[in-house]
């Protein structure tokens, strides 16, 4: 019997030591994490908003300690952030934010700040200054120099600021080729601070398809109401379809609404345009319609353009500066068109229209924009900082 007990003794013994030699190990590698702060204006509605804070909550805890730093407020939040720890500064601007931040910074060490949307980035380089053991990564939004085309009371002003403070960040992901070129010409940048991450489609975007089009055409556009977005050769084209009856549903705010109520009456298309304002819901109202329409001159990476593809609903898009051209396939997914004549003409040649497959347009997305992929290029470059 003693005999029998000294083996079962022994490797319970070795099974308890090779435990506590994983909890070590397990307790190294939780030490040798990387702290990540992610730092966002708002967790309002926009693309910066979704993609950094869902990037946020996918990446591998086993290599990073990660933390949510939203300036604004906890009630104006319209994403689920469960998966990640969140601190609001409960703070009106960016301006008021700057003490806390900089406390925040000295009290957590992070090894990796990462912040969206130029002002923010722009503070960032700044607080480089000071934090010189902190590695500041800027995700940029838009292309800049043509945005500043549509922002001219502050173009100058954030362009100087821009060359002071962006080459301060030790990286800048880009979402499109087209801002990587932007940057390399007006900031002369070192291309290898410059990374492509495209944004994600995760899997809360797919819904039920159909490949009926009824009798009458249902067209939908989501986004800010601002010139950049090219409502007006939006509705100037609709205005000139005459061979089949449409619907068109604009979603979003901004300061262009009753400019574009007034296009409406002008151009009698009362009746055929609705206005609802922003909704959580989007992807709902984006997967009724028939196709997405986009105007935009530029764009930095059209968000409600990939969702809409993700849930089966084409697109007719105007190419611009920008990753339009990132995910348009014309006849695959949808039709890029150049300029506002060859819009009219996709408009009235419903026949080819509706050869779209809404299969294949969510197929056309879902690999190339995959959130793993994605959320994978993040970690790799978290990683090699």
């Amino acid at each position: 019997m003693e005999k029998e007990t000294i083996p079962l003794m022994f490797g319970g013994y070795m099974s308890c030591l090779n435990g506590i030699r994983n909890l070590g190990f397990i307790k190294r590698q939780m030490q040798n994490r990387k702290k990540i702060l992610f730092v966002l204006p708002n967790l309002c509605a926009g693309g910066a908003e979704r993609v950094l804070s869902f990037v946020s909550q996918k990446l591998n805890t086993n290599n990073f300690d990660v933390k949510l730093i939203v300036l604004g407020f906890k009630k104006d939040a319209v994403y689920n952030v469960n998966e990640v720890e969140v601190q609001y500064l409960n703070k009106e601007r960016l301006l008021t934010s700057i003490i806390a931040l900089f406390c925040l910074f000295k009290k957590e060490k992070p090894s990796i700040v990462i912040s969206s949307i130029v002002h923010v980035n722009i503070t960032m380089g700044f607080f480089s200054l000071f934090f010189r053991e902190i590695k500041f990564v800027g995700r940029e939004a838009s292309v800049i120099s043509k945005m500043n085309e549509f922002s001219k009371l502050n173009s100058k002003l954030n362009l100087t600021l821009i060359k002071i403070f962006y080459p301060r960040l030790s990286a800048i992901i880009c979402q499109s080729e087209d801002m990587k070129t932007d940057f390399i010409k007006i900031l002369r940048l070192d291309s290898s601070k410059l990374v492509l991450i495209h944004n994600p489609v995760t899997q809360s975007f797919i819904s039920a398809l159909s490949n009926n089009f009824g009798n009458k055409i249902n067209f939908i556009t989501v986004g800010r109401l601002s010139e950049e977005k090219g409502y007006l050769r939006i509705l100037e084209g609709l205005s000139k379809i005459y061979n089949y009856d449409f619907h068109y549903t604009i979603v979003g705010s901004g300061p262009q609404l009753e400019d574009l109520k007034d296009c409406v009456s002008n151009y009698k298309l009362n009746g055929k345009v609705s206005f609802i304002p922003y909704t959580s819901k989007v992807l709902e109202e984006v997967s009724k319609n028939d196709f997405f329409l986009q105007g935009s001159y530029v764009e930095g990476f059209p968000n409600a353009l990939l969702e809409s593809c993700t849930v089966g609903t084409p697109v007719i898009a105007f190419n611009c500066p920008g990753g339009t051209k990132d995910i348009v396939i014309t006849g695959a997914n949808g039709f890029l068109v150049q300029d506002e004549l060859e819009f009219i003409a996709v408009l009235n040649n419903i026949d080819k229209l509706k050869t779209i497959d809404k299969n294949a347009v969510r197929m056309s997305v879902s690999s190339k924009f995959n959130a793993e992929k994605i959320v994978r290029k993040y970690e790799n470059l978290f990683e090699q900082l």
